[in-house]
């Protein structure tokens, strides 16, 4: 049995995770003829990790997220999956900016949650109350 880690993933609708092989191909050109070029093929099955939304979780086997957290666990990830997706996703917002993390204990995790739980996602709902600048609240015009 291969090592597994648990995901911590701070989007709200989850992610399917994919690993890529790039390989070389034959790409036709203008006028005839053709040219090689490299293009990603995806290799092996897709881990599709939770996202914290409810909505989205709704008949999983897994809880969506711990109650006080935006973000969502998977458990039994496979490790050097993982491992690799991470190295092949290293220049990604959500890699970059701790969105997606893992660990092989669990503890670790729930305490990476708990430094990172003021981290934005840019997924946040919009608070009436405190709009962003430039953005106005539509007011609908009596007759």
């Amino acid at each position: 049995m291969s090592a597994t880690v648990t995901v911590a993933c701070k989007l709200p609708h989850g992610l399917i995770m994919r690993l890529h092989t790039m390989e070389d191909m034959n790409e036709p050109t203008a006028g005839g003829g053709f040219r090689k070029v490299k293009r990603a093929q995806v290799v092996g099955e897709p881990v599709v990790l939770k996202g914290y939304s409810r909505r989205y979780n709704r008949g999983t086997e897994q809880a969506p997220a711990a109650i006080a957290s935006s973000y969502a666990l998977t458990t039994g990830v496979d490790a050097d999956f993982f491992k690799q997706w991470m190295a092949q996703n290293k220049d990604l917002d959500a890699v970059k900016n701790n969105l997606i993390w893992a660990h092989a204990e669990t503890d670790m995790v729930e305490g990476f949650i708990v430094e990172h739980d003021k981290q934005k996602s840019g997924f946040e709902p919009i608070d009436p109350n405190n709009l962003p600048r430039g953005i106005q609240a539509y007011k609908k015009e009596e007759a």
